[in-house]
């Protein structure tokens, strides 16, 4: 395990001599890191991280689910690396370690099927480097990568569970660590697990080891309501309320795409962001894999095929998931499963693999060897013909490595070295040919948050952003450039700016549809003619109702350099070092600086405002005690918000362009309005996790019991 893990060190750090943001890359920099960063100032301030106003659509954690915020391994890393300003740095120590966890369950399951160290130490290594797992989650989506590092964990205890009858708290802990990362991938990769194992507990006619293998999978669920249910109760109002079912082909491989699966240079017709085929190799999983398959002694499976039911039944599930199609409610895009694909895969071959090498017939053996490494090249080729320069050597490297193992043998501590330094010299090739994945976004930023707070400083009170990335030419998009006055995704939140330019999975329709803004915070022109209009319902601009007090405006999406400031606002030219943006500043101080009101009926007002988070406290007077009033607040009004009247209830509703109103009761002429905001469904989750508490205690008390029972029945 050590030489593993060594191995993978020094895998891990192979990217960085070309690239040294391998690993701030795409939604990581955009997404991750912001979110990160804001939890680890959250926790490390006292407070738990569920809501942040000031970062409007994009602070809305619990809802947001995959932030990872239940999560006690997220929250120890996030905050232990929130000292190192350098936050590419910091992210990739977090991904290494979650590599290693990759490769430390996936080496502890491969033993628990009696593999043999070495080769257990192999699959390892080849499950956290291949193509999809290293190019796209690595790189890219980290909360897929953190599913694959926990899955084999739940599996290694629920294994233990039905094998050796270990405890059942196990399964539960790794399975709510495994859940309560947010992803929907992991709930559903442990539900097949632990389904897998009950099938294999029944076959193997253990059914009380099935039945608590049950109930711990229903504890599981129950204990991560609290991460699923306000993304549930507030999907409503984002773009992610019309998930259904449909196939569009996008992100979902074939059977033969999967045949390149030991075939390095493969770039799969694999429709992808913005090109037909994948721009890295999507679908390798290990050179050893499959040219190795004639090699095998495959007589080991006659005695082994019961105890391998759950990995069948795991492996069967999810191969009809990644060939199916590519969307079914909130599972979008059956490649993103693969990596769970290649899980049971690589446990199958270490399994047939751990009896060694077949030594008769060898002609016959090589020339079937052969025949599966040309068929790979070619499929690739076939796939994407101008590729040929990069699958050739692909080809004649799996071949040469392939040579050299039936030489030296499979379970020798020669074969292991050329296994796992095969493994090591695949790679290089693959990061030669591709340095990054060049089929997402390379935002570019910079690396230092306390540059980015120092660099963005001019901005003041709530920041509008009028911009769009795919207006910018690429060699604007460097940390000198454009983001001396621009950012994406949630970076101004990092540089301690609010703006409602922010990265969110959930959305929020009613303000990003007047903006059309994106999941990044790109918006259309339109959106700076949105900002002068009056709402309807409303009574001030958008830009009022928000309370903006900064507006940056991209020159390339729109020029505005000539226009007359709008009244009540100036030109800052000071504020615009890139040459690239125009940036406009609110003249007049808005009142309430403490509190967020950014509108009132006539006749009423406000004698104080403070806000502090997600709580507001007004004190208001009226002239008139009749007729209907109310106060508009810049809030976006998500789900969970209420108000009182002096302790009293009254309505609070998503008013113009999605803000918060709140409606002041008739008869009253003055009082305190208090605001405050609960998590959606905080309740129900309370009393699930409650339940999932006691269950927890009865699976871990029974054993005891039933071995008291026993033992009473024996002495009587």
């Amino acid at each position: 395990m050590v030489v593993m893990l060594g191995v993978i060190a020094v895998a891990a750090a192979l990217p960085l001599l070309r690239n040294t943001i391998f690993y701030y890359w795409d939604d990581t920099a955009a997404a991750a890191v912001p979110q990160w960063r804001r939890i680890a100032e959250t926790v490390l301030h006292g407070d738990f991280p569920l809501f942040h106003v000031d970062m409007w659509r994009g602070g809305n954690f619990a809802a947001e689910m995959a932030t990872g915020i239940w999560n006690p391994v997220v929250l120890i890393l996030a905050v232990g690396t929130y000292w190192i300003d350098n936050m590419a740095l910091a992210i990739t120590i977090v991904k290494t370690a979650f590599l290693m966890i990759t490769a430390g369950g996936t080496y502890l399951l491969a033993r628990e099927y009696l593999a043999r160290r070495g080769l257990a130490a192999v699959i390892g290594v080849a499950l956290p480097l291949s193509g999809y797992s290293f190019f796209m989650d690595t790189t890219s989506w980290i909360n897929a990568l953190m599913v694959t590092a926990f899955l084999p964990w739940v599996w290694l205890a629920a294994r233990r569970a039905v094998r050796r009858g270990g405890s059942l708290l196990w399964v539960v802990l790794a399975g709510y660590l495994c859940c309560s990362l947010g992803n929907p991938y992991g709930f559903l990769g442990t539900g097949l697990v632990i389904f897998a194992l009950i099938v294999e507990a029944l076959v193997e006619r253990r059914r009380w080891l099935a039945l608590g293998l049950a109930g711990s999978g229903i504890a599981v669920l129950l204990l991560n309501v609290v991460v699923f249910l306000p993304f549930l109760l507030t999907s409503p109002v984002g773009f992610r309320a019309g998930s259904t079912l449909l196939n569009d082909e996008f992100f979902a491989p074939s059977l033969s795409d999967l045949a390149m699966l030991s075939t390095p240079g493969a770039q799969p017709w694999i429709t992808g962001f913005g090109l037909p085929h994948l721009t890295f190799p999507g679908v390798y999983l290990a050179w050893f894999v499959l040219p190795t398959l004639p090699w095998l002694r495959w007589g080991v499976l006659r005695h082994r095929c019961r105890s391998l039911t759950g990995l069948f039944t795991f492996g069967a599930a999810v191969l009809l998931l990644v060939l199916g199609p590519s969307e079914i409610w909130m599972f979008r895009w059956p490649l993103r499963l693969i990596t769970m694909l290649w899980l049971p895969l690589l446990l199958f071959w270490v399994v047939v693999a751990s009896a060694g090498f077949a030594r008769s017939r060898i002609p016959v053996r090589g020339a079937l060897s052969g025949a599966i490494i040309v068929l790979g090249g070619y499929l690739a080729w076939a796939d994407l013909p101008i590729n040929l320069a990069r699958i050739v050597p692909s080809v004649v490297l799996v071949a040469g490595l392939l040579a050299l193992l039936v030489w030296r043998g499979l379970g020798t501590r020669s074969g292991i070295a050329v296994l796992l330094g095969g493994t090591l010299v695949v790679l290089s090739m693959q990061l030669l040919f591709y340095p990054g994945n060049r089929g997402v976004t390379n935002y570019q930023f910079p690396t230092g948050q306390a540059q980015l707070e120092q660099r963005f400083a001019k901005y003041s009170g709530v920041t509008v952003q009028i911009a769009d990335l795919g207006t910018m030419d690429e060699d604007d998009r460097l940390p000198d450039r454009a983001y001396r006055d621009m950012l994406f995704g949630g970076m101004y939140g990092v540089a301690g700016v609010e703006s409602l330019t922010a990265y969110s999975g959930i959305g929020f329709t009613p303000l990003d549809s007047p903006l059309c803004m994106i999941y990044q915070g790109a918006v259309c022109p339109g959106a700076w003619d949105a900002l002068w209009r009056v709402p309807r319902g409303a009574a001030a601009p958008l830009a009022d109702l928000l309370r903006a007090e900064t507006i940056v405006v991209q020159n390339a999406m729109i020029d505005v350099r000539s226009q007359r400031p709008p009244p009540g606002w100036r030109r800052a030219p000071d504020a615009e070092s890139s040459g690239l943006v125009t940036v406009w500043k609110r003249t007049d101080e808005l009142p309430w600086p403490r509190g967020r009101v950014s509108s009132t009926s006539d006749g009423v007002r406000i004698v104080s405002d403070v806000s502090t988070g997600s709580e507001e406290a007004v004190r208001f007077a009226r002239t008139t005690t009749t007729g209907p009033a109310s106060l508009t607040f810049a809030r976006l009004g998500w789900p969970g918000y209420s108000a009182t009247v002096d302790g009293r209830l009254v309505p609070a509703r998503r008013g113009p362009a999605g803000l918060l109103v709140v409606q002041l009761p008739e008869g009253v002429r003055s009082g305190q309005l208090d605001v405050t905001w609960r998590m959606p469904g905080w309740e129900a989750s309370l009393v699930a996790a409650g339940l999932g508490i006691v269950l927890v205690v009865a699976l871990g008390a029974a054993p005891a019991v039933l071995r008291k029972r026993r033992t009473e029945e024996a002495d009587a």
